[in-house]
């Protein structure tokens, strides 16, 4: 609720909006030294990639690694398989999810 209340509307808005300091349609550029060069942003897809790819690489940051990956020295430790059914009726929710967004 976070990322869609707060942090996704100001960062849509610094490029997506006119008066945004990176939209590429501000009257006053951000970047003066290299002539005004903002960003345009295709169907939304910068920002909503670029958002979520920090979020994500902050929450793992975050989080650490996995509890059980590494020994006491540091080695990997190999961890078993778990459900291939489990694991299949995930890819099946994740096709559906992708052709009812893109078809």
């Amino acid at each position: 609720a976070f990322m869609t209340s707060f942090v996704y509307p100001v960062v849509s808005h610094w490029i997506w909006d006119s008066a945004g300091w990176i939209s590429a349609f501000n009257e006053e550029p951000a970047f003066v030294e290299s002539d005004g060069c903002g960003m345009i942003d295709y169907a939304g897809s910068g920002v909503v990639h670029m958002t979520g790819g920090v979020a994500a690489l902050w929450a793992a940051f975050i989080l650490g690694p996995r509890i059980g990956r590494f020994d006491e020295l540091g080695n990997t430790v190999n961890i078993p398989p778990h459900n291939i059914s489990m694991q299949a009726l995930g890819v099946f929710i994740l096709w559906f999810g992708w052709y009812g967004f893109n078809c």
